[in-house]
């Protein structure tokens, strides 16, 4: 199974907390990183894959914004 580095950033984008996402693919791990670090102070969370970019995901009350 694949592994992703998710990163929560701050409101200047800045590393607050890293964590380590198992998931079968990128959409997975996207929605495993959202349900799990959007959180309430959280604007964004960056999701990579060793040196590539997955997603940035614009959190919003402590989910995902569409």
């Amino acid at each position: 199974m694949p592994t992703y580095r998710a990163y929560q950033l701050d409101a200047r984008r800045r590393i607050l907390s890293a964590s380590w996402v198992e998931a079968a693919n990128d959409e997975q791990a996207k929605e495993k990183a959202a349900e799990d670090l959007c959180q309430d102070e959280i604007p964004a969370v960056e999701l990579w894959q060793a040196s590539r970019l997955v997603d940035q995901i614009e959190c919003r009350d402590g989910e995902e914004k569409d």
